[in-house]
């Protein structure tokens, strides 16, 4: 018997969710110095109330992972959903690490720890992208799963979308819309799955 539920992970998502919903909403009022167009939510914790924003990376990597984790429990363990965890692993250790490791604003990153920031953002931004999509297409074939693939298949291809758009963001100089937006609907696929997972009738 499992250790953790399913119920719980789905209620670790969605917490998640809200957490970093609820710190970056903070951060804006408190620093609205700083435009969301063009400013990663990465400089907030350059300021002074950098600490708050600094949970929001462990926090974000734990909602992640219980999704991943909750999907791994309840899917059929085949290649793609396996490789969708794999995936997500790699976001979420990537997620980690730009916690650990403050990013340098304005760039180019010129230290260790900018340079650490910057690599763990690709990598966390990538398995943010695709994860959801890998995950997403197996749902279909698992009746549990079925009645919401549409919805969690829209929301993951958009997250691709919303990937490619951020990259050409970046040099365009709205960089910082094009973040926000991904992340909104990536938490909009993580609400899905995680309520979803509540209400897995397997005991898993």
């Amino acid at each position: 018997m499992s250790l953790v539920s399913s119920r719980t992970l789905g209620l670790i998502a969605i917490t998640s969710v809200v957490y970093y919903v609820l710190a970056v909403f903070a951060m804006h009022l408190l620093q609205p110095e700083l435009s969301p167009l063009r400013v990663p939510m990465s400089a907030y914790v350059l300021g002074a109330y950098g600490p708050l924003m600094t949970t929001t990376y462990f926090v974000l990597c734990a909602g992640l992972l219980g999704v991943g984790y909750g999907l791994v429990k309840t899917l059929p363990r085949t290649r793609l959903v396996k490789l969708a965890f794999v995936v997500a692993l790699i976001a979420g250790a990537g997620i980690f690490i730009a916690g650990i490791f403050p990013i340098e604003w304005p760039p180019p990153p010129r230290t260790t720890s900018g340079r650490l920031h910057a690599l763990s953002g690709m990598l966390a931004f990538s398995g943010m992208a695709f994860a959801p999509c890998l995950f997403s297409l197996n749902f279909r074939s698992d009746g549990h799963w079925r009645r919401v693939s549409v919805v969690a298949l829209a929301l993951s291809a958009s997250i691709i979308a919303a990937f490619i758009l951020f990259m050409f963001a970046v040099r365009g100089g709205f960089g910082g819309f094009a973040q926000r937006l991904f992340l909104a609907l990536l938490f909009g696929w993580m609400i899905v799955v995680g309520l979803h997972l509540t209400r897995t009738p397997r005991a898993t």
